[in-house]
């Protein structure tokens, strides 16, 4: 009973972060009156961009209130999915027919996969049911972390520049996070050990967070790329910590 209190209790943190970051997002689109940046990559040849960013942000910040509060924290978290999943489906999908070589475009897919897949499994779990859709979730969540994991390796010296100058080693480090990216993708896939591969994966979007986002907002404050960044490091790790709290993936190991 106090495990599953504990489970619970995990899962509400996680919920309640990806809310943060949600507002976080949606605060963002309407001071600044435009989409997410290449997460949501409205064509230029679209008209009224600053309804559409305020449209958005509108609606992510709607999502994160929801989802920040117990009694409508699965519409929330639909709320978001839902939408979310729409810049995937409608926005950066057409780009990549295009233009298949496009890595970093690939990229921008799973970070945006992830993040609506966290909230589809949030809402599941909230409604009382896992079922296949739950594993299916899952299981494409470890695809996006696959990509993240080749993102790593390709764009090495990239993801080095981001790692903190004070730690030693910085492209081992881009190259050993990128390992890690790719094995717990590897073992959600495989439905092996489903909830440490989550919590591993989790813990590392944290650290993250707290080593490489918050310390580049604290240097530029008023940077919104730098933070549009800790904003969607912070909604990815909290879609990582959802799976890792899911049933289906404590049922599983």
């Amino acid at each position: 009973m106090a495990s599953r209190s504990r489970g619970a209790g995990y899962a509400t943190f996680a919920a309640i972060g990806m809310a943060a970051g949600l507002s976080g997002l949606g605060a963002l689109s309407l001071i600044y009156q435009d989409t997410v940046l290449q997460w949501e990559p409205v064509p230029a040849s679209w008209p009224h961009h600053a309804a559409l960013g305020a449209g958005s942000g509108l609606v992510l910040l709607a999502g994160g209130i929801l989802m920040a509060m117990r009694r409508t924290r699965a519409l929330g978290a639909g709320v978001a999915a839902g939408f979310i999943g729409l810049w995937v489906l409608g926005l950066h999908l057409p780009r990549m027919f295009a233009k298949p070589a496009d890595l970093p475009g690939w990229l921008a897919i799973a970070e945006c996969s992830a993040m609506a897949l966290g909230g589809f499994l949030a809402r599941r779990e909230l409604m009382g049911g896992p079922g296949r859709t739950t594993t299916l979730e899952t299981r494409l969540f470890g695809l996006c972390c696959l990509v993240f994991g080749a993102s790593h390796f390709l764009f090495a010296r990239f993801t080095a520049a981001m790692v903190p100058a004070w730690l030693p080693m910085r492209l081992d480090l881009a190259y050993l996070t990128g390992a890690i990216h790719a094995l717990t993708g590897l073992a959600l896939l495989a439905g092996f050990r489903p909830r440490w591969a989550a919590a591993i994966e989790a813990l590392m979007m944290t650290a993250f967070v707290a080593l490489v986002h918050l310390p580049r907002v604290a240097a530029k404050p008023g940077d919104r790329t730098e933070l549009t960044l800790l904003f969607v490091a912070v909604t990815l790790s909290s879609a990582a910590w959802i799976v890792a709290t899911s049933r289906t993936a404590s049922r599983r190991g």
